[in-house]
């Protein structure tokens, strides 16, 4: 019999006033963990952080963040594919079709700047480069998922963009990854000096000048070797 001064029985006061834990589905739940594991691993460094961590930052039982990954190395993977791969590089306008030259490079230096820019993205490079002996293996991932970015994505899309016309000889067409090189300055330049530093104030608009000027040149006008 429940009594009148607890009409709850004899379960304790914790129990009673405990607020239901929320339920998300994991589209909603994964990028919460993401946000909890980079805040851990930035303030605790990578090898000293556990997944007991991460799920205390995330709100989480240990196995409620195990249902969704099983180490804190799956954690970081994630959160690589995250922070280098969230554009969907395809859509990148063809000069092919009538796009110009001023509008490939806006649209490539838009989608550096919302990826390789990203605080998530600078974030990681801060925290692995004070690790980078305890944690080779993750080091060898971001070096992976740079290259993969490189080769694949912005190179490789560049180097088809240009391959069947005029420009199929120019040094761009040549060297595409010169196309992320000064994201990737900017971004060592935010790790060193702080996340709203930059080489230059105006370095965006310098990125699309150099661009377009590096798809206005025509194989005949580069100099001799």
């Amino acid at each position: 019999m429940q009594s009148e001064d607890h009409p709850h029985g004899d379960r304790p006061v914790s129990a009673r006033s405990r607020a239901p834990r929320l339920r998300l589905t994991p589209e909603e739940r994964v990028p919460q963990i993401l946000d909890a594991a980079l805040a851990a691993f930035s303030r605790q460094g990578f090898a000293a952080t556990r997944m007991d961590d991460i799920a205390r930052q995330a709100g989480l039982s240990k196995g409620g963040l195990y249902a969704h990954f099983d180490s804190k190395d799956a954690i970081f993977k994630a959160l690589l594919d995250r922070s280098l791969n969230r554009m969907r590089w395809e859509d990148m306008p063809q000069l092919a079709a009538g796009a110009s030259s001023r509008a490939v490079a806006e649209w490539v230096v838009n989608q550096l700047d919302a990826t390789v820019l990203a605080p998530d993205t600078v974030a990681i490079v801060q925290l692995l480069i004070p690790e980078r002996a305890r944690v080779p293996l993750r080091v060898n991932e971001w070096k992976n998922s740079v290259g993969h970015l490189r080769a694949t994505q912005v190179a490789g899309l560049i180097a088809k963009n240009l391959a069947s016309g005029p420009l199929r000889g120019s040094v761009l067409a040549r060297h595409p990854w010169l196309a992320l090189s000064p994201a990737i300055h900017v971004l060592l330049w935010r790790v060193l000096f702080g996340p709203d530093s930059a080489p230059d104030p105006d370095f965006r608009q310098a990125h699309i000048d150099l661009l377009c000027e590096l798809l206005a040149v025509r194989p005949d006008t580069r100099p001799p070797t």
